[in-house]
């Protein structure tokens, strides 16, 4: 009986020996295991301050291209990017959202290069002047949205000519009008007015930055892209010459201006438009 119960004990001690051994081991690899994790995780915090805290993690440059009418620094700012942006943290969608709010942009694509670049691809609306209403300048659109113009974007006023004299409705013509005219012959434009004549009420004149004036209907607006071949070709001898543009005809000639008192024609040179210059 005493062999049985010292047997029994034994066993007993042995089972309980091998759990003791068994908890040790797993309490080991457990410690292990966490010491193996909180090595990665201290390896990565150390990672993460290196890259922080260095300068070469940051955007190298940030280019613009497509602009028109906003400065590079303009577009920059409005992306809300950065050259100490860190280059991996940076969202494009979020900037590009940021940039669609502006009216005046109408598409953009943001994308990242492996040297750290950001190019920022941007395509505005067309602006076709600027204006007075409601004791504010606007830039117009045309799409007719309008774009106030404050201290901080006044500039766009030397890319656009002034306009006055329209009413919103005789506007919408003038936007119409310049749909198809190239924004870089909308910047050789000083200022628009409405100048109707008896045979055409929608009569514009159109006072070019070299000095010129231009007469041509809101219908025939398109023919100004051919202002330079036209003008040449006319020889004029001056400037502040009137020249007068027939989108019915597809030509252009030179006349006495309007305000002048004599009425007699002195040089009528006629100068015909290719049918592929006005498309």
């Amino acid at each position: 009986m005493l062999e049985e119960r010292k047997k029994e004990i034994l066993d007993k001690n042995y089972y309980l020996n091998k759990r003791h051994d068994t908890r040790k081991k797993n309490s080991f690899l457990r410690r292990k295991h966490q010491s193996f994790l909180l090595a990665i995780f201290l390896s990565l915090v150390l990672i993460g301050l290196i890259y922080f805290l260095n300068s070469w993690s940051n955007v190298y440059s940030i280019s613009v291209k497509g602009n028109i009418y906003y400065t590079d620094e303009d577009i920059i700012t409005k992306s809300n990017l950065s050259t100490n942006d860190k280059f991996l943290l940076v969202s494009t969608s979020k900037a590009r959202k940021l940039l669609l709010q502006d009216p005046l942009i109408k598409n953009c694509n943001i994308t990242k290069n492996d040297d750290r670049l950001i190019i920022i691809d941007v395509e505005e609306e067309k602006a076709y002047g600027y204006a007075y209403e409601d004791f504010e300048n606007v830039l117009l659109l045309e799409n007719d949205e309008r774009i106030i113009l404050d201290n901080n974007n006044t500039y766009l006023i030397a890319k656009v000519p002034l306009i006055s004299g329209f009413t919103k409705e005789q506007l919408s013509l003038v936007a119409n009008g310049f749909k198809d005219v190239d924004a870089s012959i909308i910047n050789e434009i000083s200022e628009i007015h409405r100048y109707p004549f008896t045979y055409d009420e929608n009569m514009l004149e159109v006072i070019m930055r070299d000095g010129n004036y231009v007469f041509v209907s809101s219908f025939g607006l398109k023919l100004l892209d051919n202002y330079y071949s036209i003008s040449s070709g006319l020889q004029l001898d001056k400037s502040g010459a009137c020249i007068y543009l027939d989108e019915v005809t597809n030509s252009g000639y030179t006349s006495r201006c309007p305000w002048q008192e004599e009425i007699v024609v002195v040089e009528d040179i006629i100068e015909d438009i290719d049918d592929e210059d006005i498309e």
